[in-house]
């Protein structure tokens, strides 16, 4: 079956997914303890941290986070190398994520509320969002990783006024770092209100929904 023509996520899917991104963050490293699930620059840092002084920072689950993380990359790459149409590999990389989010939430009623407890959650996070970063930079869509913004914001600030005044997508760069800040807005009022295991199911819930609305907006039906 050919490729239709909207196939690509659009902006503002892919800022959804940056929310999502956001909200991971806030809860792994509020609920879970110091360790980040998408951003990966922070764990490096605080395994540096942790070498220095374990008894302040979590060693054991930021490798876990890491590690997790490299091997959900990975896979991915196989996955898009196997996989070339866009659509296709875009649903089976949402669907694998909104089931390892699930797996997550009900994992989290279950599993013991200890650091040693939240490790099988960490791997789980961290194969989703490590997949899903390979699977969105394959797209190649400028400015736009859904996990990380540092380069974003370095970009958006040297073409902006105070830079060279060319304001290059400035829309798109503003969008996808507002779009991390409010996820995880979110994902710390979903804790302080719900609880962490709510939150894993909010979450579960809305990438299931956003997986959703992809496959029916690029389905070929609608693409006729």
């Amino acid at each position: 079956m050919p490729e239709v023509k909207n196939d690509r996520p659009s902006d503002v899917s892919l800022a959804g997914l940056t929310v999502i991104s956001g909200l991971v963050d806030a809860i792994s490293f509020v609920g879970i303890g110091q360790v980040f699930m998408s951003n990966m620059t922070g764990n490096l840092l605080i395994l540096g941290f942790a070498a220095g002084d374990p008894s302040q920072f979590p060693l054991v689950a930021t490798a876990i986070a890491v590690l997790a993380f490299f091997l959900g990359a990975g896979l991915a790459g196989r996955l898009t190398d196997r996989v070339s149409n866009v659509r296709r590999r875009m649903v089976l990389a949402m669907t694998i994520e909104t089931s390892l989010f699930a797996a997550t939430a009900v994992g989290s009623f279950f599993l013991p509320a200890t650091q040693a407890g939240r490790y099988p959650l960490i791997v789980a996070l961290g194969l989703a969002l490590g997949g899903r970063n390979t699977v969105v930079r394959r797209l190649k869509i400028p400015d736009i990783s859904t996990t990380v913004v540092t380069g974003t914001l370095t970009k958006l600030a040297a073409d902006s006024v105070l830079g060279t005044g060319r304001r290059t997508r400035a829309r798109r760069r503003a969008g996808e770092i507002v779009a991390l800040v409010f996820g995880a807005w979110v994902g710390v009022l979903l804790l302080r209100h719900l609880g962490f295991n709510i939150a894993l199911v909010v979450l579960a819930v809305l990438m299931a929904l956003m997986t959703a609305l992809y496959i029916w907006r690029t389905s070929p039906a609608r693409a006729r």
